[in-house]
């Protein structure tokens, strides 16, 4: 774990280089210049199934969300959010303003004053999905909770808000689960690759 976290403060001592790994540092598509190196954004990826579900390729808003930064989600990936929750999903307003207020902005969160399991979108359901902490579990399928939150019934069933029975199950699991047996207990934690 010393490791870890070492890496993590290295990272976070760069300055805005550090962060570009964390959260995609800067605003836009710009370049982001520190000493000698200059970086440029293309690509940002928060919570897998995200921008893969709510942004069209063909529209252009999956490129223009993976060049954003982080503070721009609240009304670039709104939208999105909004146009596919409640047009091709017609998913209540109820739903859809939770599954904004939970998934924007589009990065992991984790509460550092909070004890106990690493639970992926704990502090944003108050604790709702296992802990408080945030983060993720390595075992975590965050790609079928989020699944679950957009297409399943996912929200009611954590009285976040009513059912509007306009659930997709067939939609909600990309039946990939976990793979225990390859996780270990000692740093980097996951096991050599098969």
């Amino acid at each position: 774990m010393k490791k870890f976290q070492m890496y993590l403060l290295a990272a976070v001592a760069t300055g805005c280089a550090g962060a570009t790994l964390l959260q995609g540092c800067g605003s836009g598509n710009k370049a982001i210049s520190s000493d000698t190196h200059v970086y440029a954004q293309i690509d940002r990826l928060g919570r897998p199934a995200v921008n893969e579900v709510f942004a069209t390729v063909a529209g252009g808003r999956h490129q223009a969300n993976d060049e954003i930064s982080p503070s721009q989600d609240a009304t670039s990936l709104s939208g999105d959010i909004q146009q596919f929750m409640t047009g091709t999903a017609g998913r209540s307003q109820a739903i859809t303003s939770v599954v904004k207020s939970v998934l924007v902005p589009d990065v992991l969160v984790a509460d550092l004053t909070q004890t106990g399991p690493a639970a992926y979108l704990g502090v944003e359901t108050g604790g709702a999905t296992g802990g408080k902490f945030g983060g993720r579990k390595l075992t975590d399928d965050i790609v079928d909770t989020s699944l679950g939150i957009i297409f399943g019934n996912t929200v009611p069933a954590l009285g976040l808000a009513p059912d509007d029975g306009k659930e997709i199950p067939t939609l909600t699991s990309d039946h990939v689960g976990p793979d225990a047996k390859h996780y270990t207990t000692t740093f980097p934690y996951i096991g050599s690759p098969q």
